[in-house]
């Protein structure tokens, strides 16, 4: 049965230039379990990110699955059209609460291995459509599939050089209010077997992740939080307060 609706994937840019285990695995024992180390700090980071991401779009649509770096969502159209318009406010309040959630973990750095000192360089950037997808069920798993996910997940690989923006298609741009266009611009992207299509993006230049609090500590507590907080999940509220 096919559905109309909206489909989005929030994508952590950075994702592969920030976990580089390949030649780290080539080397003997010790190589490995450094990146062992390596891939344990780069997860848990980018667990963190998403999840502060997924709070803010999930009251507004169904977490549909995680696909590494990124997550995908997925809602049906209810006719209302002010349903896009709700989307964009949850993008708003995702990207806010990524660049909180990236300043509340700057202390990492102060562990030294390569994924906690790239964390600083990790942006959010998502892209939306609206068109027709199927609901396949088997048994307690949920897919979405059509022509319609397949251009979503290719908007992903385009040409843009900034690594944190906005990607609206024009059948998702037009149920959206003007006042929420204004700032976007008029592109063509030559999209794998869709072709040039018209799409509408929104590029930022957030600064490197700054905590204030983590900065008057010192270097020594903070390598004390990031030691605490991949090895012990439950005091991390004492050093994030979340």
């Amino acid at each position: 049965m096919s559905h109309e609706g909206y489909l989005l994937i929030a994508d952590i840019s950075g994702y592969t230039d920030f976990i580089k285990l390949h030649n780290l695995r080539k080397k003997p024992v010790i190589g490995g379990k450094i990146a062992d180390m390596f891939e344990a700090h780069a997860e848990t980071i980018i667990s963190a990110l998403l999840e502060a991401v997924i709070d803010q779009i999930e009251p507004v649509m169904s977490l549909n699955k995680l696909e590494g770096d990124a997550a995908f969502f997925f809602c049906e159209g209810d006719g209302n059209v002010s349903k896009a318009d709700a989307i964009i406010a949850a993008m708003e309040h995702a990207n806010q609460a990524f660049k909180e959630k990236a300043s509340e973990l700057v202390f990492v750095q102060a562990c030294g291995c390569d994924p906690c000192l790239q964390s600083k360089n990790l942006r959010l950037k998502i892209v939306a459509h609206k068109g027709e997808f199927a609901i396949k069920k088997i048994r307690q798993f949920e897919e979405i599939a059509g022509e319609a996910v397949i251009l979503v997940h290719r908007l992903l690989k385009n040409s843009l050089k900034s690594n944190e923006y906005w990607l609206l298609t024009d059948a998702f741009a037009e149920d959206v209010s003007a006042k929420y266009l204004t700032d976007f611009s008029k592109i063509i992207e030559d999209v794998d077997s869709f072709g040039k299509l018209p799409l509408n993006v929104l590029e930022f230049h957030s600064p490197e992740p700054e905590n204030s609090v983590t900065e008057k500590r010192s270097k020594m507590y903070n390598w004390f939080a990031q030691a605490a907080y991949f090895t012990k999940p439950s005091m991390k509220r004492l050093f994030i307060g979340k």
